[in-house]
């Protein structure tokens, strides 16, 4: 009986942030006791937690001009999900992250009367804020992973709720073998394959710069488990740590990270950070035309300040990025200076469990 009565949810995501995100969600429904039956488009982590896999959309995410490959992708699993929601009708269907990937998907949903819901709020605060009379039309409610994003959508008209960020939980840290060095330098080049194929090369010709001046440098790279073979061949044989991110952060005294959720992880251990994003010539570009804030990096968008060097988007200027991080690790003042800040950040998050509340939410609309 309790079969026939429970509630489905459709919960899409299409890249490995979104996966993380669907998870957390996910394991905060199963704990809440209330039977519910999650079906979606996600990965490894979305299905450990309980999410019935209609296909695994994660592996080969890309984005920018790169993404222009995945169109056709993107379009069959559109029409794969399509066909789903026609047949089966779920009750409430949650749009995580990637909004280009999900807006086909939220217009099939409202189509046949299902409840909509985005898990992490569209940037459009940054790029695209004429969208917000499309995103009204097509969903119900946003959850916000950053503080300012709650304000910035309810002042427009559309209902939004901030639930904290799943980053900055408590997380374990292991005893794992890992250099010592002076400094220890972590490296961060990203998930997809298009940002490992072009960040990390120039990070590690940034830190062959700090090597030169700080030779007992050790520095390793961090990533997850289903990266590892897209990070090794351009690696230089620098040891690969994966899926052990708390205990790497927890070891470094400097971070080079490209822009993304990665960044809050490194905010949520208070570790002095160098955010950069490389691009291809026209990408760069493009982001020039199209990004309205002053910041890019998450920690100065939540500081509404600079607290954090970033060069978001970037062409090739590793020795422009080696200098400032030179600077840094020779100042021991403004090493301490920024991780109070990144400190001060995090206490924004402190009051908010984004496992339960956003599963909460998610029940309220069911």
């Amino acid at each position: 009986m309790q079969q026939q009565t429970s509630k489905t949810i459709l919960m899409t995501a299409f890249e490995p942030s979104g996966d993380a995100l669907g998870a957390m969600a996910t394991r905060g429904l199963k704990a809440s006791g209330e039977h519910v039956r999650v079906v979606g488009l996600g990965g490894s982590q979305m299905q450990k937690a309980g999410v019935e896999l209609l296909e695994h959309t994660t592996k080969e995410a890309a984005m920018g001009v790169g993404a222009i490959s995945e169109i056709k992708r993107i379009k069959g699993l559109v029409d794969m999900v399509g066909s789903w929601i026609e047949t089966n009708k779920p009750d409430l269907v949650i749009a995580v992250d990637s909004p280009a990937a999900n807006w086909p998907v939220c217009k099939i949903a409202r189509k046949h009367g299902c409840k909509v819901i985005h898990l992490a709020a569209p940037q459009l605060w940054a790029w695209a804020p004429w969208r917000l009379r499309k995103m009204k039309r097509l969903s119900d409610h946003v959850m916000c992973l950053l503080p300012f994003e709650q304000e910035w959508f309810e002042s427009r008209g559309m209902p939004a709720t901030f639930i904290g960020h799943p980053a900055m939980g408590t997380h374990e840290c292991k005893d794992i073998d890992l250099p010592a060095g002076m400094p220890n330098i972590v490296l961060l080049p990203g998930s997809r394959k298009s940002e490992i194929k072009k960040n990390l090369p120039m990070q590690l010709s940034i830190l062959s710069r700090i090597c030169t001046q700080h030779p007992a440098t050790e520095a390793v790279i961090a990533c997850r488990e289903e990266d590892v073979e897209r990070v090794k061949p351009l690696s230089n044989g620098l040891q690969i740590v994966a899926d052990e991110l708390p205990s790497v952060l927890a070891w470094a005294d400097l971070a080079l990270n490209v822009s993304g959720t990665v960044s809050l992880h490194v905010m949520r251990h208070g570790l002095p950070m160098i955010g950069m994003y490389k691009v291809n010539p026209l990408s760069l570009l493009g982001a020039k035309v199209m990004l309205n804030t002053p910041y890019r990096l998450l920690p100065n968008l939540i500081a509404g300040e600079r607290i954090v060097p970033e060069f978001i988007p970037c062409g090739n200027i590793a020795g422009k990025i080696s200098e400032v991080a030179l600077n840094m690790l020779n100042d021991e003042d403004a090493m301490a200076t920024m991780k109070n800040a990144l400190e001060q950040q995090m206490l924004q998050y402190a009051s908010h469990n984004p496992e339960k509340e956003s599963a909460e939410l998610i029940l309220r609309f069911l």
